[in-house]
């Protein structure tokens, strides 16, 4: 879900490239804001982490069935609702609008049991108070509600298809779908891209590196011993496909920086515990560790720490704030690894590869490959070691000399990896393509404003819709959803209904056949 901006044609190019179409849907904008909003707080009463949406989805299908849809509900929780045309325009091509149920969690509220709180700011953002918010992908479901109700758009046969777990979680919405779903579709609008005013035509790839070895945990004596806990919070965060250019700390390797510095000055450290992140799609904002090691050292460790916390606050005084890094003494724990181990794990976090790797030729800008060290869990509950480092990826060559650069560092650390050349490139554009033209024109018509064509750094459900069909045409659009898999996320209202107003546009435009 997710962007990063790449201009490759604006409207100024498209003109007199595509066929005339029918005049802009003349929608209500108060109305349509208001039902939104409306939604939103319905949908924001229900919990709905990845592989935690079966309420989410009871409540999607029975609201199909309310406005009298056709609708189904799959083994899985996946909702299709079957919409029939604008009579008149029975004949026209079937056009799916997609969208994602689930939402990744994150709050600072201790305990959060799931429901989110908005809030209407008076400069018009949509937020949520002190967790994520979830518009990614409740706009789109929305979005798909109005269009698919409102008498205003005109539109041929639409099938709105609303999915779980996209974000990440057991089982997989796309992966379990019926590819019955768009074998008949001629179009799909995806409705889970978050930068108002572009039409995204390709996404990357999502694969990983996955790291397993044995942990031998040990007694701790805690004669002439000390323990430390290294602490960082509260840091910026995002999503780990269009914010991972944005040069945010990663917390994760922060912190193993504190213990790898130690080490590379002598200090024999024994780790008892390192935890961090929230998910392999968002970027660690916090990490903890809890290391030993002798006591006449503790004083250098001080001085280790106090220097590298200032070069951190150096580093990301422009990308950072209000976070809290710190140390500080507890009690000796009864079990670490060895010396040796906890040399090898700090190392390994150390040595793999995290943020931005390659840039696209293809589209300047955009992001191309990259790594994010999303989550860390080595404790003494555990005495099997699993370490997965996720690649987003559009484009092969990267990926196969990331196989190479994982499978040194394993052998070097002797741990297991497996790695495939069977790369997935997630969706790309097919040159032959018309429908991202059509819905710049209708946002041109509808706005006033021009819109780009561009490709994303982030994962969408359309490269699986792309491989069910190939004569489907594709799209993502959406509003602009501003820090999203954050707290710090939020919606300007005034990108929603003109969004939702250039989608109505082009299902006019299909309706009326300009796309054949």
């Amino acid at each position: 879900m997710k962007k990063g901006l790449c201009l490759i044609l604006c409207m100024a190019m498209l003109t007199g490239c595509i066929a005339a179409a029918h005049a802009a849907v003349v929608l209500d904008e108060d109305q349509a804001l208001q039902y939104v909003l409306d939604e939103f707080e319905k949908i924001a009463a229900i919990p709905r982490p990845s592989s935690g949406t079966d309420a989410i989805s009871d409540y999607l299908y029975q609201w199909g069935l309310d406005h009298g849809f056709a609708s189904v509900q799959d083994e899985v929780g996946n909702v299709i609702w079957d919409v029939s045309a604008t009579p008149g325009y029975e004949d026209a091509a079937l056009t799916a609008l997609q969208a994602h149920m689930d939402m990744v969690v994150v709050s600072e509220k201790p305990g959060w049991d799931g429901v989110v709180t908005l809030i209407l700011t008076e400069d018009g953002i949509l937020k949520a108070d002190g967790t994520s918010m979830g518009g990614d992908d409740a706009i789109g479901i929305i979005s798909a509600m109005y269009l698919a109700t409102n008498e205003a758009v005109v539109h041929g046969p639409l099938r709105v298809i609303l999915t779980i777990n996209e974000e990440g979680g057991s089982p997989s919405g796309v992966g379990n779908l019926d590819h019955a779903v768009v074998e008949d579709a001629a179009y799909l609008v995806n409705i889970d891209s978050e930068d108002y005013g572009t039409v995204t035509v390709s996404a990357c790839g999502f694969g990983g590196y996955v790291f397993s070895g044995e942990l031998a945990w040990t007694d701790v004596d805690p004669e002439g011993k000390v323990a430390y806990a290294i602490d960082l919070n509260d840091l910026a965060g995002g999503h780990s496909g269009v914010d991972i250019h944005k040069n945010r700390a990663n917390a994760i390797k922060a912190v193993d920086y504190c213990m790898a510095w130690a080490k590379y000055n002598g200090i024999q450290v024994q780790l008892s515990s390192f935890t961090g992140g929230t998910g392999m799609t968002a970027i660690p904002k916090v990490a903890n560790a809890v290391i030993v090691f002798d006591a006449k050292d503790e004083a250098l460790f001080a001085e280790l720490m106090d220097k590298t916390i200032g070069l951190f606050g150096d580093q990301f005084d422009r990308t950072e704030a209000g976070y809290s890094f710190a140390y500080a003494p507890v009690d000796v724990p009864e079990k670490a690894l060895s010396v040796e181990e906890s040399a090898k794990l700090i190392d390994l976090v150390a040595a793999v590869e995290d943020g931005v790797n390659t840039i696209s030729q293809r589209y300047p800008g955009i992001t191309e490959t990259s790594f994010n060290v999303g989550t860390v869990s080595f404790t003494s509950d555990s005495d099997q070691m699993f370490f997965m480092v996720p690649m987003r990826l559009s484009s092969a060559w990267p990926a196969l000399l990331a196989n190479m650069q994982f499978t040194a560092i394993a052998n070097a650390f002797g741990y297991t990896m497996s790695v495939s050349d069977d790369v997935n490139l997630g969706w790309v554009e097919k040159e032959d393509d018309i429908i991202a033209e059509y819905y710049a024109q209708a946002f041109k018509e509808y706005t006033g404003e021009d819109c780009v064509i561009t490709a994303v750094h982030g994962g969408l459900e359309c490269a699986d819709f792309a491989e069910w069909n190939d004569n489907l045409q594709i799209i993502s659009v959406g509003p602009s959803v501003i820090g999203a898999h954050s707290t710090s996320e939020h919606i300007p209202v005034n990108t929603i209904v003109p969004t939702i107003g250039s989608i109505g546009t082009l299902l006019g435009y299909i309706a009326e056949g300009a796309l054949d």
